[in-house]
């Protein structure tokens, strides 16, 4: 804001003509009752007296007033204004409040990054000064929300973020086009592959993962970093092969990173003093990790996440320190590390509880089985080995996804996404995608700060042609049952992954 605002809102001050409005009163029903009254502010009153808006937004708010009887608003004076919910600046020194405007309505260009401020709306009769004011919270909100990884028919690919209501404080449905090449002077990404994030404070990045490497990207801006893929290994570490292939960071288990690069696993333990990039994992050394990462979701486990290893058949898991192990169940459903080798590897993901789901097909007929167990502990409990082949169209699935509050798993085919409960004799039809679409992926929607709807949506990718579309169901958390009619986000190129943010 210009000096001249700061100067001109000073004098106001000094000059009494607008009363102090900084103390915060604890609540956000904040009013003064004058010869005006502000009936209503439409997009903040009836939000609970929030606006949330974006970086680069321009935020229009156009109140409605009512004024003293044989006045109009010519008779008045406005004033738009902020402060920072925490205004503490450096050296002791705290910011001050700044005009955006002193108009009747608000025009108003968000030019700052995601804080949380109060705005206040302040009218003053000029010959009474009778002041009426309004308090509401402002809070300028990071792009998060459920990112989609597509590219067009060239190849060039970009990041969507939807901004969806039930998982975005403020969301209001919308999309956010081509954020990647947005806060990249137009930059387009390259063979992109799959997304992955580590919040880390060392190294918060978000990366997209390439045929080539990695775009490193800054958390918070999503701009790209100079960092190549290699610098994120140890000088100690030769690649055969760039060929990064899943990757996964363990905020619970104690602050591990996994990436599997070539059927490869690397590991960074930042709990482990000086270690602040990958180094090959050691403990294990005759294995091929299948492109898969089943995270552990569970605070002081011993172990943080689960892979397979396709060479001998196991189970392979990544402990609290960066170190790998093959743990061999000694009771249970079957052996964790011993599966039988006519069956083959088909994918892997996070259930209930810190479980970890494997489906695997037998090479010959592709009979399907559903493979449970638990390493939480040192000690691995093998829970249940199920023969899945009477399930409706299991045979002909190609995606799944698993429960992670109910015992329940997804499974789709081309055209329908069926739910299954562990033990039940059949299948659930849970949706069916329009007519002409394909199936490309599924997703568990996963946000333990989230209490509400963490592991309670399921969000689906279809393909029709080169155009793509994301739809999103709310279901019940204990039978994998739709709570509601899937919502339909349009728009999307051909999509290569989803990842929430």
């Amino acid at each position: 804001m210009n000096t001249y605002r700061y100067i001109l809102f000073s004098l106001l001050l000094s000059l009494g003509l607008f009363s102090s409005c900084f103390d915060d009163k604890g609540n956000y029903d904040y009013k003064e009752i004058g010869e005006a009254v502000i009936k209503a502010i439409p997009g903040v009153t009836d939000n609970g007296d929030k606006l949330v808006c974006l970086e680069n937004d321009v935020i229009r708010l156009t109140p409605e007033v009512e004024f003293k009887a044989g006045t109009s608003a010519s008779d008045y004076e406005f004033i738009w204004f902020r402060y920072p919910k925490n205004p503490a600046g450096q050296s002791g020194h705290y910011e001050q409040a700044d005009t955006l405007a002193m108009t009747q309505n608000l025009e108003y260009k968000v030019i700052n990054t995601p804080r949380e401020y109060w705005l206040v709306y302040k009218v003053r009769n000029k010959v009474t000064g009778a002041l009426t004011e309004q308090k509401f919270e402002f809070i300028i909100s990071a792009i998060s929300g459920w990112m989609v990884l597509d590219e067009n028919a060239s190849g060039k690919a970009d990041i969507q973020v939807i901004r969806d209501k039930d998982i975005v404080d403020g969301g209001d449905g919308r999309i956010v086009k081509d954020y990647f090449s947005f806060n990249n002077e137009g930059k387009k990404m390259e063979n992109a592959r799959f997304m992955a994030i580590c919040p880390f404070s060392s190294r918060a990045n978000l990366y997209v993962y390439s045929d080539a490497g990695a775009y490193i990207l800054d958390m918070s801006t999503y701009k790209e970093k100079a960092d190549s893929y290699t610098d994120l290994f140890s000088s100690t570490v030769t690649l055969d092969q760039i060929n990064p292939q899943a990757e996964h960071y363990d905020i619970y288990g104690g602050n591990v990173e996994v990436l599997v690069n070539n059927y490869k696993i690397y590991t960074v333990a930042y709990r482990m003093m000086g270690q602040t990039q990958f180094v090959a994992a050691s403990g294990v050394y005759d294995y091929t990790a299948a492109p898969a990462i089943a995270p552990i979701r569970i605070n002081g486990s011993a172990n943080s996440a689960a892979l397979f290893d396709t060479k001998n058949n196991r189970f392979i898991t990544v402990g609290t320190w960066g170190s790998i192990t093959a743990p061999v169940s000694t009771g249970g459903a079957f052996n964790t590390g011993a599966i039988d080798p006519a069956l083959k590897f088909v994918c892997m993901g996070e259930g209930k509880d810190g479980e970890t789901c494997m489906v695997m097909r037998k090479e010959d007929s592709g009979e399907p089985y559903l493979f449970r167990a638990s390493f939480v502990e040192t000690d691995p409990v093998a829970l249940t080995s199920d023969n899945l082949n009477g399930l409706k169209d299991m045979g002909v699935s190609k995606y799944y996804a698993f429960g992670t509050r109910g015992n329940f798993m997804f499974y789709a085919t081309d055209s329908k996404v069926y739910t299954w409960r562990y033990g039940s004799e059949s299948a659930s039809e849970f949706m069916t995608v329009g007519e002409g679409e394909k199936i490309v992926q599924i997703k568990m929607y996963t946000n333990v700060s989230d209490a509400t709807f963490n592991g309670k949506i399921l969000f689906v990718a279809t393909q029709k042609g080169n155009e793509g579309k994301v739809y999103k169901v709310v279901f019940n958390e204990m039978s994998g049952v739709a709570e509601s009619s899937p919502v339909e986000y349009t728009g999307f190129n051909i999509i290569k992954d989803m990842y929430y943010r």
